[in-house]
């Protein structure tokens, strides 16, 4: 337990503030923890309930905590910022460890979106990759690729635990180069909530993404279900 300086010009409401904040980000307090209440806290450290709830406000403000309703306040889960189609980059920027398995991959038929946003002709093929994403073990994101039939090699490749875009690069000498991108909000299939371990019923973020190789061709097309506690997307400024 921390002690609050009644003597010190800083508000007794920022300093328990510093002091939870601190204990969140150096791990004393753990992600999903319950913390103690209101009146614990005004009566453990002798400050009114206002103090204590201005201290509250400001953490929650700042995402670090959360209310649940009837249950109480918890330490957040950090979320892990989307922007960036390659999940690798998106763990990695996010401080958390990515990893991969692959559910199935085959080769066939181009749908019509396929053929309209990879620009195939009918009748084409496509190769087809469903992947389970992992950040820190956890599965978080259920992710359908479809690439046009010349990136062939992914057929033939065990791709667990590897990033695609290091893959297309060294196999085929391609690279990212940015992302035309949808976001919806959508409930699992049946398939995605199996995966992921969820009811049907969770609410969850869904991005369509085509995504284009530096020559400015379509590299492939891709849908994602994301926990929709677990990520955030961040538009920066330009």
């Amino acid at each position: 337990m921390f002690e609050l300086d009644q003597t010190s010009i800083v508000p007794l409401y920022k300093q328990l503030k510093d002091r939870i904040k601190e204990a969140i980000l150096d791990g004393s307090l753990k992600p999903n923890q319950k913390i103690p209440s209101e009146l614990e806290l005004s009566q453990t450290y002798q400050i009114s309930r206002i103090t204590v709830r201005n201290a509250i406000s400001e953490l929650v403000d700042e995402e670090l905590l959360e209310k649940k309703q009837g249950k109480g306040t918890f330490v957040c889960t950090p979320k892990i910022d989307v922007r960036s189609p390659n999940f690798t980059i998106m763990c990695t920027t996010n401080h958390k460890i990515p990893s991969s398995k692959i559910i199935k991959v085959q080769k066939q038929p181009a749908s019509e979106r396929d053929i309209r946003e990879l620009n195939l002709v009918p009748g084409g093929e496509v190769i087809y990759l469903l992947r389970l994403l992992f950040a820190d073990g956890e599965p978080v994101m259920v992710e359908h690729n479809f690439f046009p039939d010349c990136f062939s090699k992914l057929l033939e490749t065990d791709l667990a635990d590897t990033s695609l875009y290091a893959f297309l690069r060294d196999q085929y000498g391609v690279h990212f180069d940015g992302a035309s991108k949808s976001i919806q909000i959508a409930e699992p299939t049946e398939l995605e909530a199996e995966l992921l371990g969820i009811p049907l019923s969770t609410p969850m973020m869904m991005i369509r993404e085509i995504v284009y190789s530096n020559t400015g061709e379509p590299l492939h097309r891709t849908k994602q279900y994301l926990l929709g506690d677990r990520f955030k997307y961040v538009i920066p400024k330009k």
